[in-house]
């Protein structure tokens, strides 16, 4: 009995076993199905998401490149594949319910939902945008006016608000999976997200802060008033010209107007007061104890911010109301707003002015026309812009992305500079450098501030600068730059035999050093660049020279691998084309660049701006 129930115990507790085994191993097979259902999903949904993300990252390109019906389209298109990814985890989730809590898997999960999630926001952040992009370039009422725009405006800008905040979340769904272990393409589709947000927000927020900087310049948030000055680029100054005109703008509500416009010299002439004290008065009339500064020549220096609020002052000091900003341009920015409005009568004189015929036409009124008592050759200027700026302000919704490209191509130009004392306009006119100020970067600088006394020669005047860099293989360098000013013009009553003042403003941390001309005259740094002045004769037919060293302690810029960026901007004489750059740069021995070198030679018909990287060899 003992050993039958022996055998009876070992016969059931080994069925038992056997039965476990086939139970567990059952069990096992059934759980291997559904984790390979669940990868099966799992990959699934991660293509849609991966799908979703190149989508976002073709519409991304065509909102910046303006194809806004592509970006709807591509927006759509990400919004359904985000959305599909959805579908695929919460299958998922029915099949293999415990998915979340495994290990690897349940990340992976995680990782495709927060990333579907984030895409999801982001498509809804990009179709604000491009809602908001289409309501201002494409308005559906082409013949809507500034005023009716307000609203629009301010409905684009809360959109775009909105957009924002989904970046935002997005962001946060992004970052909630920094240091978590992804598969490959996971993962790479994490930190390219994460790498590319910042970018897209700051571009969103640009727009909104630009907008709303367009509504208070324009009188949306209360009436302002505008100092208007002219430049003109043939009595070379820092910032573009002599300032030949003046005029108050005025908005309200949307609604601008030009109160007055007339030559410069009805204002100053009977406001003798109106003139800068010792101290605020430029170099170049520190020199010239003939002249006072007065409204026609607050730019002796290069910053616009500068010389507009020393106009400001004067404008008070003369009696006059107080004005919210200072609003600066030159004949090319007349130009580019004729190319898109149209040309325009000037009714007083008999012309019609256009586009291509403005140059000439100023230089005939301003230079050629004989003198003839009571007329001042500046008049055709003031009623050439009384008859322009109405036509601007009243220009339709349908000629505002053609204007909008023209007058930020005559911003990045310096052609048009605008400064604002309201605090907020200051800082997106800043951002943009819409405000004329002198950027404050590191590396190879050069920014040449010519002063030219009494002569109207300048458009006729031709510069090559030899910029030669010689570069230590601890990131200093010995950079010379020489000049060579040519007068090609003979004798007139514009070009006589006179005289310009030089400024040279170089990088930062530069001392001038030994080999340079004597005689030079130490300036005030503006944003960080060292300055230094010398006097040039400018006699017609004929060539000057100047000569300047700078020794560098740290002209170079780490880049963290052992490598060196050598970078450089040089900015031009705004509104003026002709003059050359020829670029020299020597690398310590041994050490090579890290793709094309600096081009030998520059037009500076615009700023040259460049970044060039160097190794060891």
């Amino acid at each position: 009995m003992a050993g039958r129930r022996g055998d009876d115990t070992k016969v059931p507790l080994g069925g038992r076993s056997l039965r476990r085994r086939r139970i567990v191993g059952g069990g096992a097979v059934v759980v291997l199905c559904l984790l390979g259902l669940g990868a099966f999903q799992a990959a699934r949904a991660g293509l849609a998401a991966f799908d979703g993300k190149a989508a976002l990252q073709r519409a991304e390109a065509e909102l910046n490149d303006g194809r806004l019906e592509e970006a709807a389209s591509s927006l759509a298109s990400a919004k359904a594949d985000f959305l599909r990814s959805r579908h695929e985890v919460r299958r998922l989730e029915r099949f293999v319910p415990f998915g979340r809590a495994l290990p690897l898997v349940g990340t992976q999960i995680r990782g495709v939902t927060a990333l579907a999630d984030s895409g999801l926001l982001l498509t809804e952040a990009g179709m604000r945008l491009t809602e908001a992009a289409t309501a201002i370039l494409q308005p559906e009422e082409a013949d809507m006016e500034l005023p009716a725009a307000l609203a629009r405006l301010r409905e684009v800008q809360g959109l775009l608000r909105v957009g924002v905040d989904s970046i935002d979340e997005a962001a946060a769904g992004v970052d909630s999976l920094d240091g978590t272990l992804l598969i490959r393409p996971l993962g790479r589709a994490r930190s390219d997200l994460a790498s590319r947000l910042p970018g897209i927000r700051r571009r969103a927020v640009d727009v909104a802060d630009g907008l709303s900087s367009v509504i208070t310049f324009a009188g949306g948030d209360g009436s302002r008033r505008y100092l208007v000055l002219s430049q003109n680029p043939d009595e070379v100054r820092p910032t573009g010209g002599y300032i030949g005109t003046y005029g108050v703008l005025s908005a309200d509500g949307g609604k601008l107007s030009l109160e007055s416009y007339d030559a410069i010299e009805d204002w100053t002439r009977p406001r003798p007061q109106a003139v800068a004290t010792p101290q605020e008065r430029g170099s170049p009339l520190r020199f010239d104890t003939r002249k006072e500064q007065n409204l026609a020549n607050v730019n002796t220096g290069p910053d616009w911010t500068q010389a507009a609020q020393l106009a400001v002052r004067l404008w008070e000091r003369g009696g006059e109301a107080p004005v919210q900003g200072v609003v600066s341009f030159t004949p090319s920015f007349l130009g580019r707003i004729l190319s898109v409005v149209g040309p325009v009568p000037v009714e007083s004189f008999g012309e019609t002015i256009s586009a291509e015929n403005l140059v000439e036409r100023l230089d005939y009124y301003t230079h050629l026309l004989p003198p003839e008592p009571g007329i001042d050759r500046k008049e055709f200027v003031a009623e050439l812009a009384k008859a322009l700026m109405p036509k601007l302000f009243a220009a339709r919704a349908a000629q505002w992305a053609p204007l909008a490209k023209v007058m930020g191509q005559a911003f990045a130009s310096r052609e048009a500079m605008v400064w604002s004392a309201d605090p907020d306009v200051a800082r997106v006119l800043g951002e943009r450098r819409w405000d004329g100020s002198v950027p404050d970067r590191p590396g190879d600088f050069v920014l040449p501030a010519e002063y030219e006394y009494a002569n109207k020669n300048g458009r006729e005047l031709r510069r090559v600068y030899d910029h030669h860099v010689v570069l230590g293989p601890d990131g200093s360098a010995q950079v010379t730059t020489i000049l060579t000013l040519e007068n090609p013009s003979p004798p007139s009553t514009q070009n006589l035999e006179g005289l310009t003042y030089i400024t040279m403003y170089g990088p930062p941390g530069a001392v001038l050093a030994e080999g340079s001309d004597p005689l030079g005259i130490p300036e005030k740094e503006v944003a960080g660049h060292p300055a230094v002045g010398w006097f040039r004769p400018v006699i017609p037919q004929s060539t000057t020279t100047l000569k300047v060293v700078w020794s560098v302690p740290n002209l170079l810029e780490p880049t963290g691998d052992g490598r060196w960026d050598y970078s450089l901007l040089w900015m031009r004489h705004p509104d003026h084309t002709g003059d050359t750059l020829k670029l020299t740069v020597d690398l310590p021995p041994g050490w090579v660049w890290s793709g094309p070198p600096p081009p030998p030679e520059h037009p500076l018909d615009r700023d040259v701006a460049g970044r060039w990287r160097i190794s060891q060899g």
